[in-house]
């Protein structure tokens, strides 16, 4: 019996010693996997390491200490400038976190019904059309959705949606494009978004592609005034149009390529915008501060006389002080333009005494031919946000007052419609006429909407700034009209009228919904220290890039 015994022990240790010998090979097969995957991926298996602590490591503790613009410009006189932010108190009630985190949620919920159809439907398109799913190239063909919402998926925490995204990124070649693009919406979201993925992230692979975008498009700078094209073939490298530069297409450069010589050392980016910033400046302008919509590329002189705070003008104005913050005061042309520009403002184009029941209300108008035009656009409401912006950087407390006011008007042209969704454009005037279902004081309104931002970008910053958490209920009644009227089955498109009962969707969901709208209602309601004003300046998409500090 003891030896019969001893064969089942000895068996049983042989198939022991098999399974061990298994493992042990089955070991060494998957570490050279493993092996064979880090390398490959290792710049992934970084960030995720650091994922939970992005805040920590790469968040508002920390501060890109480099004052130097590429290799030949170094700035020595960074400054550190007033504060923007409210001083938010640490405590907060559990009823108010509660609330505030569900209306977050539902946001963060919005994207990724958006998302989530854009991934199944338009994977690797432009732009998801959101009534008949179906993709669309657009902006290049190289994934204008998936780059536009690198950093709001993250700062959102979407880890997963985000590795999937920057896999995508890798595979972009941006050297080459079968039709002409616009040098202006390439950068703002394409660039600018690989920009602030990069600052997010830290993962390697998105600046390499920003500086293989950016050194694409430095031909399309070559015009005899140094003013971009509008178009540009990459692959032929010349041209698409004889058209005149636009205001804010060839003004709104400036930030992404002066991040992009910050971050590679090298200089020609910065030369290249500031040698436009030169040339708007040095134009003759017929009213201080005041740029006309189109100039002449040849001459770099204004060849038209409109003036506008709203489409083709914008975010010229707009960049004029967040490169000046950008840099931390050490450049103050910027500054110094953007003052003459407000002040202009301030006395030509805003009007109040409009609406006689609001008297609250500012209202902001255009220029053509030195005559007032009563007019104002959805783009224009910006305005109150860089208004309460500058009024911290630059002590101008009466800048904060009339931000306060512009931000109730266009508040107020969401809350009249039949939607409670803001029109595309205006027409108003102080006679006793209005047009039909309309307030008196409106003349007529253009009635799309197409998911813009602009208006929840000045309650954000309005509400980062005052700490007034009125402009959270006024953004949450935003977003409830966008998810009641503009959702789909897959996503969310834009609308025909918002000021009629038959609400028509119109089959369209640009990527600046996931890039800029959602971006600014998720921050509304997330902590005031996450992606703070006093560490970061959003480009007009919406990308947030790290500020030069003092070190």
């Amino acid at each position: 019996m003891r030896g019969g015994t001893t064969i089942r022990i000895w068996g049983l240790n042989t198939r022991f010693r098999l399974v061990i010998l298994i493992l042990f090979i089955f070991g060494i097969l998957s570490y050279n996997l493993i092996s064979i995957s880090d390398f490959e991926y290792s710049d992934i298996i970084d960030y995720q390491s650091i994922w939970e602590n992005s805040q920590q490591w790469f968040g508002d503790k920390f501060f890109s200490v480099s004052h130097d613009l590429g290799s030949q410009v170094h700035l020595d006189n960074v400054t550190q400038l007033p504060k923007i932010q409210y001083k938010f108190s640490k405590r907060e009630t559990r009823d108010e976190k509660l609330l505030r985190e569900f209306r977050r949620d539902s946001i963060k919920n919005g994207f990724l019904h958006a998302w989530n159809g854009y991934t199944k439907y338009a994977w690797g398109y432009d732009e998801l059309l959101p009534t008949t799913n179906k993709g669309r190239n657009n902006f290049n063909g190289w994934g204008a959705t998936i780059i536009d919402s690198l950093d709001t998926m993250w700062i959102m925490g979407l880890k997963e949606e985000f590795i999937r995204s920057r896999d995508f990124v890798q595979s972009v070649n941006f050297t080459q494009s079968k039709n002409y693009i616009s040098v202006f919406e390439t950068t703002i979201r394409y660039l600018g978004g690989l920009l602030s993925a990069y600052e997010l992230s830290k993962d390697k692979i998105f600046l390499e592609k920003a500086l293989e975008l950016g050194n694409a498009l430095l031909p399309s700078f070559n015009s005899p005034s140094g003013l971009p094209y509008n178009e540009w073939h990459l692959t032929r490298s010349e041209s698409g149009s004889n058209y005149q530069a636009v205001l804010a297409q060839a003004g709104t450069l400036q930030l992404e390529f002066m991040k992009l010589s910050q971050l590679t050392g090298d200089s020609e980016f910065f030369f290249k915008v500031q040698n436009i910033t030169n040339v708007l400046d040095n134009a003759k302008k017929d009213i201080s501060g005041l740029y006309p919509l189109s100039l002449s590329h040849s001459t770099g002189t204004f060849t038209t006389s409109h003036i506008s705070f709203g489409a083709n003008g914008d975010s010229f104005y707009e960049y004029l002080l967040k490169e000046y913050i950008y840099v931390g005061g050490a450049i103050d042309q910027y500054r110094r333009m953007y003052i003459e520009s407000i002040d202009s403002m301030h006395t030509h184009l805003v009007k109040d005494d409009i609406i006689k029941d609001r008297p609250d209300l500012l209202f902001l108008g255009e220029l053509s031919s030195n005559q007032f035009m009563n007019e104002m656009d959805h783009l224009s409401c910006f305005v109150p946000g860089m208004l309460a912006m500058g009024s911290k950087i630059l002590d101008r407390p009466n800048d904060l007052e009339a931000a306060i006011r512009l931000a109730e008007t266009c508040y107020w042209t969401y809350n009249m419609t039949y939607t409670g969704i803001g029109p595309e454009k205006i027409w108003y005037s102080t006679s006793s006429s209005n047009g039909w279902n309309l307030p008196t004081g409106l003349v007529r309104i253009d009635s799309k909407y197409i998911l813009r931002p602009e208006t929840v970008e000045s309650l954000f910053i309005l509400y980062r700034v005052t700490g007034d958490k009125k402009y959270q209920d006024k953004a949450w009644e935003i977003w409830q009209a966008i998810d009641k009227w503009c959702k789909t089955p897959i996503a969310y498109s834009g609308l025909d009228n918002v000021n009629n009962e038959n609400v028509a969707i119109n089959n369209n969901m640009e990527s600046f919904f996931l890039a800029e709208t959602l971006k600014y209602l998720y921050l509304i309601f997330s902590p005031p220290d996450v992606i703070s004003l006093d560490t970061y300046v959003f480009n007009t998409e919406a990308h947030p890039l790290l500020r030069m500090q003092r070190s």
